[in-house]
C-alpha cells in the first residue's frame, strides 16, 4: 500500500469516528430535551405555616420544567378554603384548631407532579376553661351559671364552644344557653337514647352579637332534663374563641 494510499485511508477513519461521536452527542442532546420535555416538580412555600383560626396565608409554587403554557394548577384542601387560582392563592384558616393539608396538583396535558405542604392551625386568643362540673340530678331544669370577664376583643366573629359529656342519663336533653339573659341557644336537642357508652356532644356558635366590647357578662347553661338521675350530664370545657379574659362558675 501506497503512502497516499495510508494517508486517505487514515482521513476515512478519522471522519468516520468523528461521525459516530456526532450521532451519539445528538442522541444524548435529544435524551436531555425528552427528559426535560416529560419531567415536571413542584416546591410549594408559604408565607407561614402556623395561624390562628380564620387566619389567611399566601402559598406560592414554583413549577420547574413541564410545558409553561399549558400547565394546569388544581388545588385541594383537608379543611378551610382557598381564595384564587394558579401558582399563587391565598388560604383561609378554618374556625377549628388542628393540622390541615394543602394539595396541589399540576400538570401540562402530558406530565404532572403533585406536592402537599402542612399547615398548623391554632385557637390563637380564646378563653379556655375546663369546668368538669356536673348539672345536679334533683330537678328537672337544671343551670350552671358563669361570671365571664372579657379584657380584650381580637376578632369580629367571636364564637362559644362547648362540650357536654351524656354521661349516665339515658335519654337526651334540651339545652339552652343566655349571655346577659339574651339567649343564642334555644331549646337544642342535645344526647342520644339508652346510649351503649357515654356520649360526647360538642358544638360552636356565634355569640358576636351579644359580646361586643370588653365588660362582664353573665354566662348560663341550662339543661331540660328529660330523665332525672344524679351525675347525668357533664361539662367538660367552654371555650370562647377570639377574646382574652376569665370565666369563673358562679355559685
Amino acid at each position: 500500500m501506497t503512502t497516499m494510499q495510508q494517508q486517505f485511508q487514515f482521513y476515512i477513519q478519522i471522519f468516520f469516528l468523528l461521525s459516530v461521536m456526532c450521532l451519539i452527542s445528538a442522541c444524548e442532546t435529544d435524551n436531555l430535551l425528552n427528559i426535560d420535555a416529560e419531567t415536571l416538580e413542584i416546591a410549594l412555600k408559604a408565607d407561614t405555616q402556623m395561624l390562628n383560626i380564620g387566619d389567611t396565608t399566601t402559598i406560592i409554587a414554583t413549577v420547574y420544567s413541564g410545558d409553561a403554557s399549558a400547565l394546569d394548577f388544581i388545588w385541594k384542601v383537608s379543611n378551610g378554603r382557598i381564595v384564587g387560582d394558579g401558582n399563587s392563592v391565598v388560604y383561609v384558616a378554618p374556625e377549628s384548631a388542628g393540622t390541615n393539608t394543602i394539595t396541589l396538583e399540576v400538570t401540562d396535558g402530558n406530565v404532572s407532579d403533585r406536592q402537599d405542604i402542612r399547615i398548623e392551625v391554632g385557637i390563637g386568643h380564646a378563653i379556655i376553661a375546663t369546668p368538669n362540673r356536673y348539672w345536679q340530678g334533683n330537678t328537672f331544669t337544671q343551670t350552671l351559671s358563669f361570671s365571664l370577664k372579657v379584657d380584650e376583643i381580637f376578632r369580629e366573629n367571636i364564637k362559644l364552644r362547648y362540650e357536654i359529656l351524656q354521661d349516665t342519663a339515658r335519654a337526651g336533653a334540651f339545652l339552652s344557653i343566655t349571655i346577659n339573659s339574651i339567649s343564642v341557644v334555644q331549646d337544642r336537642t342535645i344526647g342520644a337514647v339508652q346510649p351503649n357508652e357515654p356520649q360526647m356532644i360538642g358544638d360552636e356558635i356565634d355569640v358576636s352579637s351579644v359580646i361586643t366590647a370588653p365588660g362582664n357578662y353573665e354566662l348560663s347553661l341550662t339543661l331540660e332534663i328529660v330523665n332525672v338521675m344524679e351525675d347525668a350530664w357533664l361539662l367538660r370545657k367552654l371555650t370562647i374563641i377570639g377574646v382574652e379574659g376569665t370565666l369563673t362558675e358562679i355559685r
